[in-house]
């Protein structure tokens, strides 16, 4: 898939290695087990955004069989989840704890991402987006500790490290500030042809306030809100926006990100919400593209793809919903249009850029739901209705036949005639009692 060292290409120096922490901030990386369920009822999530349907044609894989990756930059991916995600982690990087390869968890964060994107099924209750591909596991952060100018550099560092190892995806659900050093990663890795897919954040911002964007204590929606990524925020299992998503024209998606289903690290599972767990559904349909399509389909064509497919609220785009709820079965089967090319690398326009957006018109709360009562196999069935019904009718004009042609035969062919009925007259019925 992606070339290591393809990064090069853009002028970017080579990266030897992450950085790693040193004395009191070495954090030795132990598995938890939390306060874990027990999976007993099927996800929601996976039905609403047609995941049966994206199957049918990919989960993961290239023609030639080799699995894409996604590099997941969170708090590690627990290798103790074998369940989910067996031989599949790769050797990554833990800025944390120097003798671990980012396959441990201490948080649980990065593995609920990580099962989301790709976790293998677990019976008929679960699965993941692209349960065949491989994940990269970066371990940037330890826990619930915030994020400052720092965090993001060590992130932009780890996009550098992600893009070099081979990841064709890159998930990031973490909100960070804007740094130069993670403009210039993000423009890096989408150079060397790899989606970054990122959470918008959780504090319900609107994300183009200039009162909000001179914040530095707010402003903190980066990589999601520059172009060139694709952008998620989170809805419910109604397709109602998610009302503490960061929102604003560079919105691209909504996914599944309340009431969804997560595993844990030291195993069970909980049951979580926020922006940064409808990222991964977002990262595993990428991945799919990647594995339909081709290495070569763009991040452009990718996110083209993607909020094309998507199911449009009115207008096709508000700033709440950006294009609408992922729709990733559509968006894997439908074919490609003739002449349609799958390296284009011109981001869609800024929908603000005709004035149609530029304000808020209302506050999120009073945004409807999109209507999300959709069947991807609903062609299918149409088909075999249709197929049904004309059986039927093929069916009672064969039984009719073969009662009409044996007498017509025995008339030979010659019109029918009917006897009319007896007339019984009126002074008989007047006798009658």
């Amino acid at each position: 898939m992606a070339t290591a060292g393809s990064i090069l290409l853009t002028g970017a120096p080579a990266l030897a290695e992450p950085p790693v922490a040193s004395g009191d901030d070495i954090s030795p990386c132990e598995t938890g087990e939390g306060n874990s369920q027990a999976l007993t009822a099927r996800d929601w999530a996976g039905d609403f955004i047609g995941l049966d349907e994206a199957h049918r044609f990919n989960k993961g894989k290239t023609a030639e069989g080799d699995p894409v990756t996604i590099a997941v930059i969170d708090s590690g991916v627990s290798a103790d989840r074998e369940d989910l995600f067996g031989t599949r982690i790769k050797s990554g990087w833990d800025a944390w704890d120097p003798d671990s390869d980012g396959s441990c968890d201490a948080y649980f964060h990065g593995t609920a991402v990580a099962g989301i994107a790709a976790g293998a099924p677990q019976g008929e209750q679960f699965v993941g987006v692209a349960p065949d591909a491989d994940i990269l596991p970066l371990r940037a952060f330890k826990g619930d500790e915030g994020a400052d100018e720092s965090s993001s550099d060590l992130v932009a560092e780890l996009i550098d490290y992600a893009v070099e190892q081979g990841a064709d995806v890159i998930n990031v659900s973490i909100a960070l500030p804007d740094t130069e050093a993670l403009k210039t990663a993000v423009a890096n890795a989408v150079a060397a042809n790899v989606v970054i897919v990122a959470a918008t954040g959780n504090e319900n911002l609107y994300m183009d306030d200039p009162a909000v964007v001179e914040d530095p204590e707010k402003a903190k929606f980066y990589p999601a809100n520059y172009p060139e990524v694709i952008a998620v925020g989170a809805h419910n299992q109604d397709g109602n926006f998610y009302l503490q998503t960061n929102y604003g024209e560079n919105l691209d998606l909504i996914a599944p990100g309340q009431n969804v289903v997560v595993p844990l690290p030291g195993g069970g599972w909980l049951v979580q919400e926020g922006t940064s767990f409808a990222t991964p559904y977002v990262a595993g349909a990428a991945a799919l593209l990647k594995a339909e399509f081709g290495d070569e389909a763009s991040p452009a064509w990718i996110e083209h793809r993607l909020t094309t497919t998507a199911l449009h609220p009115p207008n096709d785009f508000n700033i709440y919903q950006g294009y609408g709820v992922l729709n990733v079965g559509k968006a894997v089967s439908t074919p490609l249009a003739q002449g349609e090319d799958v390296t284009a690398t011109s981001f869609a326009d800024d929908p603000a850029d005709d004035g149609s957006s530029a304000e808020p018109e209302a506050e999120p709360s009073s945004i409807g739901a999109i209507d999300v009562d959709y069947d991807p196999l609903a062609f299918e069935k149409a088909v075999a209705w249709s197929s049904v019904g004309g059986a039927i009718v093929l069916i009672t004009l064969v039984l009719v036949l073969r009662t009409i042609i044996p007498k017509g035969r025995k008339r030979g062919w010659r019109p029918g005639s009917r006897k009319p009925e007896k007339t019984v007259p009126s002074k008989e019925l007047e006798g009658a009692a």
